[in-house]
């Protein structure tokens, strides 16, 4: 075996301080750069995407309710056909049945959500999707 070259120890390189590019630092300090980049930042679960798509769910759920409670009223035509409410439904137990169905979608959203899961808003959309269906059919019972 050859022998070992003897190690030449330099000592700048001792004095080098080793930090993060991204910290500020004092003038004339010498340092080696490490290409750590930033720790990576979660997307906010409430952005506008979302709360137009909540907004608008919202705005069909009151639709549905308020035409159906409507339609209840003034035509001897129009009756529930969701077991849930049964045939004359009051205006509060329409809406005491629809609001924690609502905010159920709304959890469920914000758990596909916070998961990453690209479906976060098929809950939302599906629940506005059958309240506008629900709306328009009152408007045609008339």
């Amino acid at each position: 075996m050859p022998p070992e070259a003897p190690v030449e120890v330099v000592p700048e390189l001792l004095t080098l301080a080793r930090v993060n590019a991204f910290e500020p630092l004092a003038p004339g300090t010498k340092f080696i750069i490490e290409n750590t980049p930033p720790a990576e930042v979660k997307s906010r679960i409430f952005n506008r995407t979302f709360a137009i798509l909540a907004a608008v769910s919202a705005a069909a759920t009151v639709a549905d309710v308020e035409l159906t409670a409507n339609c209840l009223k003034t035509s001897v035509n129009c009756h529930e056909a969701n077991p849930l409410w049964g045939k004359d439904p009051s205006r509060a137990r329409l809406y005491g049945v629809n609001v924690p169905i609502y905010a159920g979608e709304m959890m469920l959203s914000r758990v596909l959500r916070r998961k990453e899961r690209k479906a976060w808003m098929m809950p939302l959309a599906s629940l506005t999707g059958i309240h506008a269906v629900g709306a328009a059919s009152n408007l045609w019972a008339r």
